[in-house]
């Protein structure tokens, strides 16, 4: 018998037609690598398998190890990992693709491990909380809009492909869930002068912005860069940012060309 660990956030899906569905999402083809994060009973493992590509799942949970190895024990295309994801080296893959049902409580630092990484996979395909999957995905103007928002969009592209509800889970968790394909960027950003946007400097300005989410952009960035309100307004000015806006109102593209201007000025 599978039992869900509390420590660990393990709640586990029941529908396999949804997992059925997180695995055509995936756009998987026979000849891939397909690396699934904390397989629980082996409701998606199961469907990845079909495919028949080459499956790692990796598993921190040695109870559900043991129990996924003598059930799978005579699977060809699939290996059991018994490992943290978030200490999982994936610089032996060159080619790789990423589908799971994760733990809710490591979403950021699973995603930023993906999306910094120098080989990242070509397609992430994850069940996220609900309201993680609107913060990603959110809209210039959207209150949900924040760091974690900027950091997927700074290296891909996202979108929720559908809603899960929390009713599909045992044990029933207290809030409902959504799938999100996210896609990396294999080329980095330029700025307006041709040079490669820095992430550090990039996501530093961008804490700033957001430092006191409901201050008016000038005001954020002068005080928590210590700089002068009037080089701050030429250089919004300059980037044909209204100072009066928001952090979560501008665009990434707003962003980029504040960050790029920046740069040029200090």
């Amino acid at each position: 018998m599978f039992k869900p660990q509390k420590y660990l956030g393990q709640n586990f899906l029941k529908d396999p037609d949804i997992a059925a569905k997180i695995c055509a999402a995936a756009e998987i083809i026979k000849s891939e690598t397909i690396l699934e994060i904390g397989p629980g009973t082996g409701i998606l493992t199961e469907e990845l398998i079909k495919t028949g590509a080459q499956v790692l799942t990796v598993e921190k949970d040695y109870d559900l190890i043991t129990k996924l190895q003598k059930l799978y024990k005579n699977t060809k295309n699939l290996k059991i990992i018994h490992q943290d994801i978030l200490w999982f080296d994936t610089s032996q893959f060159k080619s790789y693709k990423v589908v799971a049902n994760i733990p809710y409580s490591i979403t950021s630092p699973l995603i930023r491990k993906f999306l910094e990484a120098e080989n990242k996979p070509e397609i992430i395909v994850l069940m996220v909380q609900k309201e993680v999957a609107e913060r990603i995905t959110a809209k210039p103007g959207d209150s949900a809009r924040g760091l974690l928002t900027l950091m997927v969009e700074f290296y891909a592209s996202s979108e929720i492909l559908f809603e899960v509800s929390r009713q599909e889970f045992y044990p029933v968790p207290k809030v409902d869930s959504a799938v999100i394909k996210i896609r990396p960027y294999h080329k980095p950003h330029f700025g307006s002068e041709g040079k490669k946007v820095k992430p550090e400097l990039f996501f530093k300005v961008v804490k700033a912005g957001f430092s006191a989410k409901r201050r008016q952009i000038h005001n954020s960035l002068a005080a928590t860069l210590q700089m002068d309100k009037n080089q701050v307004n030429e250089i919004l000015e300059k980037s044909s940012i209204d100072p009066a806006l928001r952090a979560e109102d501008l665009t990434f593209e707003q962003w980029r060309e504040l960050v790029d201007h920046l740069s040029l000025s200090v």
